[in-house]
């Protein structure tokens, strides 16, 4: 081989390597829009995923796949020098529970926002609806909004306006297994264990149930609750959160 065949050899090596580094494979469980596109639904179902016979369980299913997905967990606190590092690249994911037959729970594909117009927030966009293949035909029973919040945060003011705006397209309750079910909005948080990054528990908010934010704590495989916030709501539809005062 010649030297130029062997220049042009690793000219063309390079090229290739250096498109594969810029073009990384995309995850097919994830639904990225274009900027300017608005999604009108969301696939599902999510592969591998259950099915589930109760929410509770599907819940904490879901929590360790979102949390793991990239730039889903800032692994650092608020204080800490590198978070402003880590905040700028943070990512959001969003994903419905929903049941086709209103006896199993089912987890649709993720979806992200390109736009994150607000620097000191990050947001997702998750559609109203979810297109089931299987069953196309399906009157859908929509149970739980999941999302994650990477820096452990409580639940926002837009986690309720978005509660609130899929509650008056699908209702604010349904039928599930023979009983009337709260939709409800979920927000999960992470922690590092070993350098990976891990389920540490959620916020979960059942309006229709109770006006408590509860926090659920996962460690060493058990999960405990309390209750962190309320909420409450004006005449014009404004939500309020009301911090819960631990007792001495």
């Amino acid at each position: 081989m010649t030297r130029e065949c062997m220049r042009a050899s690793l000219l063309i090596g390079l090229s290739v390597l250096l498109v594969e580094c810029a073009a990384p494979t995309p995850n097919p469980h994830v639904v990225h829009p274009k900027l300017g596109e608005t999604l009108t639904s969301v696939p599902g179902p999510l592969p591998n995923f259950g099915p589930f016979a109760t929410v509770g369980e599907a819940i904490l299913a879901a929590c360790p796949i979102i949390m793991r997905q990239p730039h889903a967990l800032i692994p650092v606190p608020r204080t800490h020098q590198n978070f402003s590092v880590y905040w700028k690249t943070a990512s959001e994911y969003c994903a419905w529970l929903y049941s086709v037959d209103g006896e199993h729970v089912d987890m649709s594909l993720m979806a992200t926002s390109p736009v994150q117009d607000d620097p000191s927030k990050r947001r997702c966009d998750l559609p109203a609806q979810v297109a089931d293949g299987r069953h196309p035909e399906a009157t859908m029973v929509y149970l739980v909004m999941l999302h994650n919040h990477a820096a452990g945060e409580n639940l926002s003011f837009n986690d309720l306006y978005a509660i609130a705006d899929m509650a008056h397209i699908h209702g604010i309750t349904t039928r599930f297994r023979g009983q009337q079910t709260s939709m409800s909005i979920v927000a999960f948080i992470g922690k590092e264990q070993g350098g990976q990054p891990e389920c540490a528990g959620f916020y979960h908010y059942v309006p229709a149930q109770s006006d408590e934010i509860l926090r659920y704590t996962v460690d060493n495989e058990h999960l405990t609750k309390k209750a962190v916030a309320r909420v409450t709501w004006s005449d014009e539809g404004n939500p309020s959160i009301l911090p819960i005062e631990e007792r001495q």
